[in-house]
């Protein structure tokens, strides 16, 4: 079972459109295949993110997602890192990433975790996700 870090472009990516790749992680996550990694600050984007309006996101959506994450997720500590990013709002993921063995994260949007993958860290899209899963 592959743990790893789930950027949350993915997620409403997923959620917003059951088919594709970023649909296959969020299916995954569910199937209990795939562990998504996260600290506090990951879940709080999360809930903000998924609840806004003009995404459209069902409340049952978000309310399932959030609880398989915290029931079958696996909680860390986060790891410093001294990085600049594109958007530090990113920084939560790379922390989280750096926490695990895997060091994965999986974005809709790698261009904005290039910097790590100096430390480390890889960037999977949904679909290089998808095929490993």
């Amino acid at each position: 079972m592959h743990e790893w870090v789930i950027d949350t472009s993915t997620l409403v990516a997923g959620l917003l459109s059951r088919r594709g790749a970023a649909a296959r992680v969020v299916d995954a996550i569910f199937a209990g295949a795939l562990r998504p990694v996260y600290v506090t600050a990951i879940i709080a984007e999360y809930a903000e993110v998924l609840a806004r309006p003009e995404l459209g996101i069902t409340a049952s959506d978000r309310w399932a997602l959030s609880l398989k994450v915290r029931s079958a997720g696996v909680r860390v500590d986060p790891v410093a890192a001294a990085i600049a990013l594109p958007d530090d709002d990113d920084r939560p993921f790379i922390e989280a990433a750096l926490a695990t063995a895997a060091k994965v994260v999986v974005t809709s949007n790698p261009r904005d975790f290039a910097p790590a993958m100096a430390m480390g860290i890889q960037v999977f899209s949904p679909a290089e996700a998808a095929r490993l899963l």
